[in-house]
């Protein structure tokens, strides 16, 4: 999932990056993915928007902010997750993936008010001295359970989101005192195709980009969140 993230997000030919003509966005770029036949992407054509934010946090901070399932939920002051804003957030289990104690593959299950399951969500974390990447996908339970018995998950068809957490200067995750937090959104929309991109999508998309750095950056003043 992560390799499919940073595919997304490199700056290699086939990735068309085109600005966001919405005022407020300079500093947003969007793409569209048309995977009729491609390994490994849902089949139609998806929408990829992305921002980079500096916070005044030390990305350690910010990484243990982001991977924690409580943040898109528990608290109002401090949810950053706008996708799940009114459900709870609940993770069902993990695989360890690496050394770091916060390397590892989870499962979460988001569910409503009334005890239902909206969606599950896939999420890879890794942390590095040089940087931090929390990633996720929506998963349907048929590929989940396909995964727990033993399928190979590399041509898994999802729809990677997430987050690069970079220091902001040479002293790496530990002795940074800021970070740059890159921000990529990936949804799944029919309005647009391969050479055309809907406004009405640019503009949902946009909101949800800008409405989730504004939340990471104001969790990262609340004092309610100095322990994270």
């Amino acid at each position: 999932m992560m390799r499919k993230f940073w595919a997304n997000l490199s700056d290699l030919a086939e990735n068309r990056w085109r600005p966001v003509p919405l005022k407020g966005a300079e500093n947003v770029l969007a793409m569209i993915i048309n995977a009729e036949d491609e390994e490994g992407q849902p089949p139609g054509t998806s929408i990829v928007i992305a921002t980079t934010v500096w916070v005044l946090t030390s990305p350690r901070r910010v990484f243990d902010f982001l991977n924690n399932e409580g943040t898109r939920n528990r608290y109002i002051d401090l949810q950053w997750d706008i996708l799940t804003y009114g459900h709870h957030v609940r993770e069902t289990g993990y695989i360890d993936n690496g050394c770091d104690h916060g390397n590892q593959v989870s499962i979460l299950e988001v569910k409503s008010t009334e005890d239902q399951i909206v969606v599950i969500l896939l999420q890879e974390i890794y942390t590095t001295l040089t940087g931090s990447y929390v990633t996720f996908a929506p998963v349907e339970a048929s590929t989940l359970d396909m995964i727990l018995n033993g399928g190979s998950p590399e041509n898994l068809p999802i729809l990677p989101s997430g987050f690069s957490i970079l220091p902001d200067g040479p002293k790496g995750n530990e002795g940074s005192t800021g970070s740059l937090v890159t921000m990529a959104f990936q949804i799944l929309d029919t309005a647009s195709s391969a050479t055309y991109i809907s406004p009405d999508s640019v503009a949902t998309t946009f909101k949800l980009v800008m409405e989730t750095a504004e939340c990471i950056k104001a969790a990262m003043l609340n004092p309610l969140n100095l322990g994270t």
